[in-house]
């Protein structure tokens, strides 16, 4: 409650006054911010707020999920997006009159543009559902937009993906979403990515793992392969006798880059068998396995 005031000025039971511009709730501000946010200011005066009639206002603002390959995700590049926005209608621009039509003044809102709503002390206004907020009604409507004065269009728009983007990634870009009604400044365009799986190569954090096959003999042997990195190179990894499958080998700095730091890759082996020997192949693995006690 607000401090009394000495003197019994009316305006509150016992003469006391209550002062609410000090009161201060979670941070907003006094009552008479909370009703500005509301209503759109303590005034509410007409072109005082976005969308009010005549004045230019922001274009709609994109929001899409791009879905884009394993190795542009994590080496960068760029990708083609279409995208569909609603913009103002080109040929009326905006009026959502035909070209050459008479315009009268709406007669549900008498040319404000807006409506009331009350309930109890308050009102609200709200953009009128006839004249869709224009304050005026054409003669005739645009045949484009069908009197709406705005139309959806279909655009391509080439993004750049940063270097080391993964699942759940989000760029902005300024000035790509809708045009502005009005003469307004364009709206953005915000991409969320999604990175399809890679048949050779998986993620963990800015390394990235590729699984390698070897045979029987490679493993038990060792061997000499040859493995292609992210960026198309071609790197040797020394493998020893008797390599177990699941054995990892990392090659430094061949990972995914992200600003100064790169990953590693991992190179992790597979052992696989060889199927349908012949009665020569088997006596021969009976007598490796006899020679080395492996049971079968």
């Amino acid at each position: 409650r607000g401090g009394s005031s000495s003197g019994g000025a009316p305006g509150g039971p016992g003469g006391q006054t209550f002062d609410f511009s000090n009161i201060d709730i979670g941070g907003i501000g006094g009552f008479g911010d909370i009703f500005s946010s509301i209503f759109g200011g303590a005034a509410g005066a007409a072109g005082a707020r976005p969308g009010a009639r005549g004045a230019a206002e922001s274009g709609q603002t994109v929001e899409t999920n791009v879905e884009i390959p394993f190795r542009t995700a994590a080496l960068g590049g760029k990708v083609p997006v279409e995208l569909e926005v609603t913009e103002e209608c080109g040929t009326c621009r905006g009026t959502g009159g035909a070209p050459g039509a008479s315009v009268k003044t709406c007669p549900e809102c008498t040319g404000r543009g807006t409506i009331s709503f009350g309930q109890g002390g308050f009102a609200v206004n709200r953009p009128c559902p006839m004249c869709l907020g224009r304050g005026q009604i054409p003669s005739e409507p645009c045949p484009t937009c069908r009197g709406a004065g705005q139309v959806r269009t279909r655009r391509k728009v080439l993004v750049t993906v940063p270097e080391g983007a993964d699942t759940g990634t989000r760029v902005r870009l300024k000035g790509q979403g809708g045009k502005g009604p009005k003469g307004g400044p364009p709206g953005d365009l915000v991409i969320t990515f999604s990175v399809t799986p890679d048949r050779f190569f998986k993620r963990e954090g800015l390394d990235v793992v590729a699984t390698v096959p070897l045979n029987v003999a490679q493993a038990t042997l060792g061997s000499k392969i040859s493995v292609k990195t992210l960026d198309g190179k071609k790197v040797a990894v020394r493998i020893p006798p008797g390599t177990a499958s699941g054995r990892r080998f990392r090659i430094r700095a061949q990972g995914i880059p992200k600003g100064e730091h790169r990953g590693d890759m991992i190179v992790e082996t597979t052992i696989t068998v060889p199927e349908g020997l012949t009665d020569e192949q088997r006596a021969l693995m009976e007598r490796f396995a006899e020679a080395t006690n492996l049971r079968h």
